[in-house]
């Protein structure tokens, strides 16, 4: 018995898809809790809006993606410093800091991963733990900076519209 539909003003159609990309596709998506339905029924109004030169609706999408995207990130950050004992966090953020980390945009991430895997006095565990964990931290500043611009924009706008009003 198929499971009932999420939203009642849907039509059930079928199309193929390659199934790698199926596969895969679907893995990606049931980590962050996700159906591909709801996937696709996001691209297809993306999509629709372009073709409909209604650019506002596409950019609307992508918003609401990075926000999504900026939640999921929030939440593997917390993971990967629970995971992390107390002690080898202090220790790989003092070295972090030591090897010139740019905590502000992580940009030299790469440089300081690769002079933490060289440490040897520090669990391998540890350390892999710690350089997931600056490349979640460098993607959300990434995405939250991204949000902060469309924030302003948005935000500035409306503040105008109900000035004039």
């Amino acid at each position: 018995m198929p499971r009932p539909r999420k939203n009642v003003e849907t039509i059930v159609r079928s199309f193929s898809i390659e199934k790698d990309v199926y596969t895969r596709l679907r893995a990606l998506l049931s980590a962050q809790n996700r159906s591909i339905s709801e996937e696709v029924t996001e691209f297809m109004k993306k999509r629709l809006a372009e073709l409909e030169g209604s650019q506002p609706a596409a950019k609307e999408a992508d918003y609401e993606a990075l926000k999504r995207e900026y939640a999921r990130l929030v939440e593997e950050t917390r993971r990967h410093v629970k995971m992390l004992d107390k002690d080898n966090l202090e220790t790989l953020q003092g070295l972090a800091v030591d090897y010139g980390l740019d905590f502000k945009d992580m940009h030299n991430a790469d440089e300081v991963a690769a002079k933490l895997l060289a440490t040897t006095d520090i669990p391998d565990e540890a350390k892999h733990l710690f350089i997931s964990l600056l490349e979640v931290a460098k993607r959300k500043r990434e995405i939250a900076r991204k949000l902060a611009e469309i924030r302003l924009k948005k935000y500035s706008a409306n503040a105008s519209l109900a000035q004039t009003a």
